[in-house]
């Protein structure tokens, strides 16, 4: 394998211990706070104002054109375009879910004072359907498949915040039984992409011909866990399906393409760590529906061609840049999750290991004296703008991942 040079990164003194140091997860959460949890986004190009007074955006080609732009570039062209900072749902939810963690760790009420901020942000922006409650990003984007308007409901974020509930009602007692109700009214009768007798496929938006397979597997693990809890048996046959939908995509050479259309044909590294984790949570739920080869085939795939020679997280499975925090972030929660699995899936605890203290190195590369995060390395160069959902939510979950949940432990963890 030919190696290729990293540049313009200095040595740092890493954490190989797994855990990284407490105090990145803290100071990133007062640089949160003090933005109110909103920001920049990697896909917001489109909430650029000016263009817009401009009739720019009347063509689909510019406003896939923009939103690239936009993405890819190292300077932040939105203040200058006039494009607002703005709250992600989405982004609302990753805050919970490593709030959960810090309040369960230090029982400081402030965290609970602080989710329940997040859940009336979040309930603010809810998307009343018609038979259920979702979600959507605040940016409209374009697709090559598809345009999607500010505010059009999708399946990612309604379950990362399904998610979110599911973890509040869980640890701290609080009742969204009503709202998840809602959440899975809205998939079953509002994203059915088909259904047959023997499989069906969730949409990632309501009426889009568009089969994207970590969104589908995000709806049928939701459903598992809404099953869990409420054991309505008419569910399981509907996640049986929708795996069964996904699981046929998989290549012979176990690795995962993003979707079904050839222009979704590429293979990464966070839509396959995404499908595991799903895989994983559904088969902790139905054992039955006998999901454990699989997991560990495409774990090993994962784990074998989704990481360059170094132990680097690679983006593309035949493209090693841009290292990017989205995914080093994702790399984290899964090998965290994976921890008290590797007997149940056979994962190899000296690769994991190797792989975890790499990805630590790149998190230290990446993290800003100012507390918060950096959005990608390039080949020759540096993305440093602040996403606030894309890298500051998804860095704030992931370290979170590292907390213990009670002094006793982390005592005992030195």
């Amino acid at each position: 394998m030919t190696k290729t040079k990293t540049v313009g990164l200095k040595s740092s003194n890493y954490f190989p211990l797994g855990k990284m140091k407490k105090e990145y997860l803290l100071s990133l959460y007062e640089y949160i706070k003090h933005n109110d949890y909103s920001g920049y986004d990697i896909f917001d190009g489109l909430n650029a104002k000016l263009p817009k007074y401009l009739g720019l955006y009347n063509s689909p080609l510019f406003r896939l054109f923009w939103i690239q732009l936009n993405k890819n570039l190292p300077i932040n062209l939105r203040p200058l375009f006039l494009t607002p900072k703005g709250f992600n749902p989405k982004g609302g939810a990753l805050f919970i879910l490593g709030l959960v963690d810090l309040y369960l760790s230090e029982k400081d009420p402030q965290y609970l004072e602080d989710i329940k901020y997040l859940l009336t942000k979040i309930f603010f922006v809810r998307i009343k359907t018609a038979y259920g409650s979702a979600w959507g990003y605040n940016f409209e984007w374009q697709a090559r498949a598809f345009r999607v308007p500010e505010g059009t409901p999708n399946i990612v974020t309604t379950v990362y915040i399904a998610k979110a509930l599911l973890l509040c009602q869980e640890k701290l007692g609080m009742d969204f039984s009503g709202t998840l109700k809602g959440i899975k009214e809205f998939i079953l009768k509002e994203m059915v992409n088909f259904e047959t007798n023997d499989e069906m496929c969730f949409n990632y938006i309501p009426r889009e011909d568009a089969q994207v397979h970590n969104a589908n597997l995000l709806a049928a693990s939701f459903l598992a866990e809404y099953y869990s809890l409420y054991k309505e048996d008419a569910l399981i046959k509907k996640i049986e399906k929708s795996v069964k939908f996904s699981i046929k995509a998989i290549r012979a050479n176990f690795s995962w393409p993003y979707g079904t259309k050839p222009f979704h044909s590429w293979v990464d590294n966070f839509h396959t760590a995404f499908n595991i984790e799903s895989l994983i949570i559904i088969d902790s739920i139905l054992p039955h529906l006998g999901l454990k080869n699989i997991i560990e085939r495409t774990t090993a795939y994962y784990f074998d061609k989704l990481f360059d020679y170094d132990g680097t997280a690679k983006y593309y499975s035949n493209k090693k840049y841009p290292i990017d925090i989205h995914v080093l972030c994702e790399v984290k929660i899964l090998l965290n999750k994976l921890k008290d699995l590797s007997e149940k899936y056979k994962i190899n605890k000296n690769k994991t290991r190797a792989l975890e203290i790499k990805n630590n190195e790149w998190l230290e590369k990446f993290r800003s004296p100012r507390g918060y995060f950096y959005s990608q390395c390039k080949d020759f160069f540096w993305n440093k703008i602040s996403y606030i959902r894309w890298g500051q939510a998804w860095a704030f979950y992931a370290l979170s991942t590292d907390l213990p949940f009670s002094k006793e432990e982390e005592n005992k963890n030195g």
